[in-house]
């Protein structure tokens, strides 16, 4: 008996293989030479704007002396995220890299100790971090739970800073200028990405701008003055200032964010279909209102810009050339992307080929006429907003600087899905969207090429496949889907505004052919009478079964149509079912 070994239990045997796992990139990570964390780094702060929260000297410093817990964690975070860019990036040093999966659990099993500690930034630079490769690999709940962990720890961090008396007394507040840069820094990204996360999970910020300032959470540092590590004052509390130059790119893409995120709410609290919203002083045109007043801060984000950071009027080359070409396309992107979510909000979703720009056409619609020509303006800005989008992104990729962020794809396939709408629908935007198809096409190679990095895109690809087949059906077939309303394809029509995207292709086809058969089957039963009277003058009973219901919706492929056999067969399977049940 006493040579006896027991087996090891699945618990026991995960938990082991999970210690060695952690162990064995814990020694990857504390000796990982230098040159490839500052390629890394270079990766990480040049294609993630909104997570610009790393000065590089305090960063490289870290890792040159003994590498701590919280440090190596932060590593961890920024590698899954650089192998995230493979697609993208070359080099001989990533085959020294482990996979991004490797990184994210070793993190995370960190992190898991440290959240209960003394507040540290880098720990919630690393969540930050985590949350935005959570969401790109479609772990939602994770993504956000970690990015609420974050701010309350940054929130815990800030108040031991400015409270006149802190819970913890244990903190030493004896922090220098570029600390507190850093520390700043990081806040504004906690407030970015609480706009973004939980835009698409529905649920309320936590740090809205009204807290942002209530909190005195200063200003970031510019861009130059972040990388040298010094000014001291550029560090006074959130005033007016001019956010025109590039330099200041980090605070003027976080108060688009703020607008962007507004936006998105509008939108999901029901836009135009919430109580009310549809009464005269409610009317997107009507001052004052919801719709109104977002657009007019949009407006005013814009125009406190410099000019040379417009699109189309400047190009992603020349930003290329002085260093500039992701933050000058995020800029863009937040003021296209917000643009389409307002204006999109009031458009028809399933038009008829021959209609014009116009609202809304099913209920509930709008208890005021528009002033003569609103419509058509609205038109040439939403459509305009997506061609803009899908030539920023193809800009981008021609100069050799694309983006792979999860925001940039959510903003590709906004784009896409209103460039195959007005290539269906020319008339909605009167003719004048004439790259609609190249657009499109733009669009879903990005998409494709996203796919390659973030498991985000597949399901924005099948909204649009399946989008594609709706529109394409009621073009081919006027009568096909008349009568019908977004009510009737109320899935896909929640699809196409989902950052946080999951793959409803199922239920998508289902109410394409629920509204299919039904059209069907109301010319059936319009022309029933006719064939009643003629079987009576013909001395014939009426007819039997003339219009069987629909017993279960037809799930097929998007890209071939229904095999009739197969829904025979269905059909068969069904009926042996129930009578095996009555038995």
């Amino acid at each position: 008996m006493s040579g006896f070994q027991p087996i090891p239990s699945p618990v026991s045997s995960r938990q082991t293989t999970t210690y060695h796992v952690a162990d064995t990139v814990d020694d990857h990570l504390a000796r990982l030479p230098i040159g490839i964390i500052l390629k890394a780094l270079n990766i990480f702060t040049a294609k993630f704007p909104e997570l610009r929260i790393l000065q590089a000297s305090a960063f490289i410093k870290e890792y040159q002396t003994a590498r701590s817990q919280e440090s190596k964690a932060l590593l961890a975070t920024i590698l899954a995220i650089t192998r995230k860019q493979c697609s993208i990036v070359t080099g001989d040093w990533l085959r020294s890299l482990k996979s991004s999966e490797c990184y994210a659990s070793y993190a995370w099993s960190t992190l898991s100790d440290a959240i209960l500690q003394p507040p540290k930034v880098q720990v919630v630079q690393a969540l930050l971090i985590l949350t935005l490769y959570e969401w790109g690999v479609r772990e939602y709940h994770k993504a956000w739970m970690h990015c609420g962990i974050a701010i309350r720890i940054m929130q815990s961090l800030h108040s031991s800073r400015v409270s006149p008396h802190p819970l913890d007394t244990s903190q030493n507040n004896d922090t220098d200028v570029m600390t507190i840069a850093v520390e700043a820094r990081t806040y504004w990204a906690c407030f970015i990405m609480d706009c973004t996360i939980n835009s698409g999970t529905y649920n309320p910020r936590m740090l809205p701008m009204s807290e942002m300032h209530k909190l005195k959470v200063p200003r970031p540092l510019n861009y130059t003055d972040f990388a040298f590590g010094f000014d001291a004052a550029s560090l006074d509390h959130i005033c007016t200032g001019d956010l025109s130059g590039l330099a200041q790119s980090f605070e003027t893409i976080a108060a688009g964010f703020d607008i962007y995120a507004q936006a998105m709410a509008f939108v999901f609290n029901n836009g135009r279909c919430a109580p009310g919203m549809c009464a005269p002083e409610n009317c997107p045109w009507a001052p004052g209102s919801a719709w109104s007043q977002c657009r007019e801060r949009l407006e005013e984000w814009r125009k406190s810009q410099h000019e040379r950071l417009c699109y189309p009027q400047h190009s992603v080359v020349v930003h290329m050339t002085l260093g500039h070409g992701e933050s000058f396309i995020y800029l863009n992107m937040l003021y296209y992307l917000s643009t389409i979510m307002l204006h999109r909000e009031y458009f028809p979703f399933l038009p008829t080929a021959d209609l014009t720009p116009r609202g809304p056409v099913d209920p509930p619609l709008l208890e005021a006429e528009a002033p003569p020509g609103w419509w058509d303006e609205s038109a040439k800005e939403l459509f305009n907003a997506a061609e803009q989008i899908a030539c920023l992104l193809q800009e981008a990729s021609e100069c050799g600087i694309p983006l792979m962020t999860p925001f940039s794809g959510f903003c590709a396939f906004t784009a896409c899905f209103l460039n195959l709408y007005v290539f269906r629908f020319p008339r909605m935007n009167l003719g004048r969207s004439t790259k609609a198809e190249q657009l499109m096409n733009w669009g879903l190679e990005y998409l494709e090429e996203f796919q390659n990095a973030w498991e985000l895109a597949g399901g924005w690809i099948k909204t649009i496949q399946n989008s594609s087949l709706l529109y394409k059906r009621a073009t081919e077939d006027a009568g096909r889907y008349r009568g019908r309303s977004r009510a009737d394809f109320e899935t896909l029509h929640q699809s196409i505004h989902e950052y946080r995207i999951v793959d409803r292709s199922d239920q998508h086809l289902q109410q394409i052919s629920h509204a299919d058969r039904n059209s069907q089957r109301r010319e059936e039963e319009a022309e029933l009478p006719v064939a009643r009277q003629v079987q009576a003058s013909n001395g014939m009973g009426p007819a039997v079964n003339a219009a069987v219901p629909d017993p279960f919706p037809n799930w097929w492929s998007m890209l071939q149509e229904v095999e009739f056999t197969d829904v025979g067969n269905l059909w068969n399977g069904m009926h042996q079912a129930q009578g095996e049940a009555n038995n």
